[in-house]
């Protein structure tokens, strides 16, 4: 069995991947490095093997970046081996997947492609086949990259002393039907030229989904040579080239007008292409490849499931705002918008600037932000003395109950029933930050605290909770609750405390 053979001691056979006229290629692997390699098996022992030139062609492409690396080659037994780099699928795998490619993907292959090929003539080769079967993808880093392979019927079109190979006629035909340029067809020699006629066809086939030949009736194989050799030069570019962007037409006059022995220009070709993905508002970013997009989707499907699951189990993810607006409440949706608005500047701000904000707007964004979307309440840090109010659905429209829960001790006045600040207390607020306008606010609510009347009773130094009971809406209204309730958490809000951490 060929898949236990050990080849040159240093590769073994794992399974078949293709076939083709030259022989079958086989998925290996490294004993040492455990590597998966590609390698290539004649189909017949033949003294001069097609694998041997093709080795002699990789050698002298081996730098080039779109060329798949060389591990080894030669005879081992009665066959003869071509060992090179693994990579990813061929575009035929995915044509078939998807029947046609977008067009920001085949401006992606066709600007790739042209690079390719114009490194592989300046080396003096020309591939002689170009078609999907012979194009592969990338493998992870390299997902949206091109590899050129299959350079069994490649030839060098320079001989040693650098002169151009003669133009013969009366030629064997070289190349796959369906993408073979129409100068194979005519059986005349070939050259850089029809290189780049058979991308043209090849792009076009990968656009549309479909050549035109494609349906023809055939006898022979000669027969179809012939047939699909004199559709290709009967049709004019503009009939074939249908429905695509004028670019592809111009393209395919211009490289079937070249002359046998002129070098094409490849900046003009690539211009043509880049021309069409400036006209379609395509960036280098967007030139991708349709299944690497599909891919991306996926995984990123994926993620967001796994997100939505997390969201789900944890409530705490989500922060939703203090109050949730409807037609029954519209002083909660007031002020929903007003924190709404409050918080969005606070986001804008740049850090250094959020560094230094004074107490009194780091206590906004704390309130803001401390939302639990549990109980739907907001926790409010002041200087580590917290108070909380916690709200239930619906509560403005059906006032059921309120409950404010303080962790922070008030200095309680027996004598008057009254929470009353010491002034001197609000000493160190103004030491630490000598805003103006906080300032004013505590000399403004010292003032009025003095005339201010209790709403309440003294509230004890332990944590209190006030239970509103349902209330009859005609008879005392939710506005008069709504603002009570208001009063006592701005009252709270200025403590007079002193912070412990702050002494």
């Amino acid at each position: 069995m060929i898949n236990q053979k050990l080849i040159n001691n240093t590769y073994t056979i794992k399974k078949r991947i293709s076939s083709g006229s030259f022989g079958v290629v086989y998925l290996g692997q490294e004993i040492n490095t455990r590597n998966f390699v590609a390698i290539k098996v004649d189909k017949e022992k033949k003294e001069e093997s097609s694998l041997q030139r093709e080795a002699e062609i990789l050698k002298r492409l081996q730098h080039l970046k779109h060329i798949p690396k060389l591990y080894w080659s030669g005879k081992d037994g009665d066959s003869t081996y071509l060992v090179i780099q693994y990579l990813g699928r061929d575009l035929t795998h995915y044509i078939r997947n998807y029947r046609k490619f977008s067009l920001k993907c085949v401006l992606n292959i066709a600007e790739q492609m042209i690079i390719i090929l114009e490194s592989l003539h300046k080396h003096n080769v020309i591939h002689r086949d170009i078609k999907p079967e012979n194009i592969l993808v990338g493998k992870e880093d390299d997902e949206n990259q091109l590899f050129i392979v299959d350079f069994g019927i490649s030839k060098f079109y320079k001989e040693q002393n650098e002169s151009h190979i003669s133009f013969k006629e009366k030629q064997p035909f070289i190349g796959t039907t369906r993408y073979a340029s129409s100068n194979a067809h005519k059986r005349l020699s070939l050259s850089r030229r029809d290189d780049m006629e058979s991308l043209c066809y090849m792009l076009i086939y990968l656009l549309k989904g479909q050549l035109p030949w494609q349906n023809l009736q055939f006898t022979s194989e000669e027969d179809k040579i012939n047939q699909v050799g004199q559709m290709k030069m009967r049709l004019d570019s503009n009939e074939l080239c249908q429905g695509l962007p004028i670019e592809f037409a111009i393209y395919l006059d211009y490289v079937k007008g070249l002359h046998f022995k002129l070098e094409p220009n490849y900046k003009y070709c690539l211009s043509l292409f880049r021309k069409v993905s400036k006209e379609h508002n395509f960036s280098t970013r967007d030139l991708i490849f349709d299944w690497v997009i599909s891919q991306k989707s996926e995984r990123d499907g994926q993620s967001s499931e796994r997100d939505g699951q997390l969201a789900e189990s944890n409530p705490f993810n989500s922060k939703p705002s203090l109050f949730k607006k409807s037609k029954d409440d519209p002083l909660g949706s007031q002020l929903n918008q007003s924190i709404e608005q409050e918080n969005n500047q606070l986001r804008k701000m740049p850090d250094k600037k959020r560094c230094t904000l004074t107490p009194e707007i780091n206590r906004k964004k704390n309130r803001l932000l401390s939302v639990n979307s549990n109980n739907d309440t907001v926790s409010d840090n002041d200087f580590n003395n917290s108070i909380m109010i916690g709200i239930q659905p619906s509560i403005l429209s059906r006032l059921s109950k309120i409950s404010f829960n303080s962790n922070s001790k008030f200095q309680n006045s027996i004598s008057n029933n009254s929470v009353n600040p010491n002034v001197n207390q609000f000493n160190h607020l103004l030491s630490i930050s000598p805003d103006s306008d906080l300032e004013n606010i505590l000399n403004e609510y010292q003032r009025k605290s003095q005339t201010i009347q209790p709403y309440n009773q003294i509230l004890n130094d332990d944590d209190t909770t006030i239970e509103f009971q349902m209330m009859n809406e005609g008879d005392e209204g939710i506005e008069r609750k709504y603002i009570e309730l208001k009063l006592r958490f701005i009252r709270a809000r200025f403590k007079p405390r002193l912070n412990n951490s702050l002494k």
